[in-house]
């Protein structure tokens, strides 16, 4: 009777993490709500202060990676469950990192680049940013999160254009990229009720 009743136990937390697995991310909420501030103090500041954008960028990137990088590790843990092969770390740490280092080795690799002004040198890596972070969502949207499929495009299409805006671009861009981030977490569909409990008699 004893192992009859264990078997159950272990049937329903097998069942009920599964379908916690199956679920909307709606607990990342607090990751992309972390994103959406950064965006939208870093873009507007390249339109209003230029010169401060490239210092808040710098220093606001890593305090939210490393702020989300937390959220994330706490999400996992209240989880419960935990896949063997779980490589969403080195998607997003990996990637993240394989973005910065380039940008940041570009106008030393090339020359044309380093013989550019400032304004057009951020102007072009901004923008180049933004291209390679639409891609990299979109794979993300692949793998992990669906609301990236769009967003992803979405973000790529906009910085192509940005520099075509005439007044106010990035500001414009910072609103779309926050509300694309946190739009889905204000809708996000609720958890489904408490599965039946399996009876193994």
């Amino acid at each position: 009777m004893t192992d009859t009743h264990q078997i159950q136990q272990d049937l329903n937390y097998v069942r009920q993490a599964v379908s916690r697995l199956d679920q909307p991310r709606r607990s990342r909420a607090g990751i992309y709500w972390i994103w959406a501030i950064y965006v939208l103090i870093a873009y507007p500041l390249k339109d209003f202060a230029p010169r401060a954008a490239g210092a808040f960028s710098s220093i606001g990137f890593f305090v939210c990676f490393a702020s989300s990088a937390y959220v994330g590790y706490r999400y996992k843990k209240s989880e419960g469950v935990k896949p063997v092969r779980d490589r969403s770390g080195l998607f997003w740490w990996g990637g993240t990192a394989l973005i910065v280092l380039c940008l940041i080795a570009m106008p030393e690799t090339m020359p044309a680049l380093r013989a550019t002004t400032y304004p057009l040198l951020s102007q072009f890596l901004g923008q180049l940013a933004v291209i390679m972070v639409g891609i990299f969502y979109f794979l993300g949207g692949v793998h992990y999160d669906r609301n990236f499929l769009w967003l992803g495009p979405i973000l790529c299409a906009c910085g192509l254009i940005v520099g075509l805006v005439p007044h106010y671009g990035w500001t414009a861009l910072g609103i779309v990229f926050a509300l694309g981030l946190i739009g889905p977490t204000l809708f996000a569909p609720r958890p489904p009720a408490e599965l039946p409990q399996i009876d193994a008699a």
